[in-house]
């Protein structure tokens, strides 16, 4: 299996000068990410003939492809055969994709709720990210360019979710959005712990410790604001600060956007 996959790792494995956070680069690929998923989910939202599940389960397929070829791009080319946890899949945006291809099996009220967090939560980690992106700018051409491709396809997805009026803005819809992130952040954090001790045990890592949800509880975020609000008032008055900010955020943005209920 090895001797098919390191020829295609290799053939994409272009370095490049990282790019600089709000340089040339990064303006012109967040504005370009960001318009073509505007394009297409306005283009996707305005057909009837058109079942927006079936749309979000092709989409998480290829975040599943995109995430793969990462994961062993990462393993193989970037870290030469270890593994470092700062990039296992469970992040704020690495959510949508075990939710789009899930969608289909779930019922009807859990699939209301999962596009209620696509729509509102996945916004706002898809449109932060293109904004600040400084963990997906990288020394390898195809590497950054999936990043800004992925935080794409995320506000592809929720666009279409807002467009379509598919979330659930009432109260109960919003309480039930904040239950499911509440229980992501709860096994983020559990991902966090665990991998703690491996990290610091195994050699020649990038990384020291693991962030799922930026909420790891023995250091302090690489987030600014949060980083910044913990090395005052403590590891874990950051840690809820940000996780309170990202809900509120995601609320009301599920709320202001969604098209139904405007």
């Amino acid at each position: 299996m090895k001797e098919i996959i390191m020829p295609i790792l290799n053939m994409t494995s272009w370095r490049m000068d990282t790019p600089k956070l709000f340089g040339s680069f990064h303006i012109i690929a967040s504005l370009a990410a960001a318009f073509i998923a505007v394009l297409l989910a306005v283009a996707v939202s305005g057909r009837k003939d058109i079942k927006t599940t079936r749309i979000f389960t092709v989409t998480g397929w290829i975040l599943v492809i995109l995430e793969i070829w990462k994961q062993l791009f990462l393993y193989h080319i970037v870290n030469s055969g270890a593994y470092d946890w700062w990039y296992f899949p469970f992040q704020l945006c690495s959510v949508p994709m075990y939710l789009c291809v899930l969608l289909p099996l779930m019922g009807k009220h859990s699939r209301r709720t999962c596009l209620t967090f696509l729509g509102g939560y996945t916004f706002v980690s898809a449109a932060a990210t293109l904004i600040y992106p400084e963990d997906i700018l990288r020394s390898y051409t195809a590497l950054t360019l999936h990043g800004f491709i992925w935080h794409g396809l995320l506000l592809f997805i929720s666009l279409v979710v807002l467009l379509t009026g598919s979330a659930d803005a009432s109260a109960r819809g919003l309480l039930r959005a904040f239950g499911l992130f509440a229980v992501l952040c709860c096994i983020a954090v559990g991902i966090n712990v665990f991998a703690e001790p491996i990290m610091q045990t195994t050699p020649g890592l990038p990384h020291r410790w693991a962030a799922m949800f930026y909420l790891n509880p023995y250091h302090i975020s690489p987030q600014p604001l949060v980083g910044t609000i913990q090395k005052t008032a403590g590891i874990p008055a950051g840690l809820l600060l940000y996780s309170i900010t990202v809900a509120a955020a995601g609320s009301i943005s599920a709320c202001l956007l969604n098209k139904r209920d405007r």
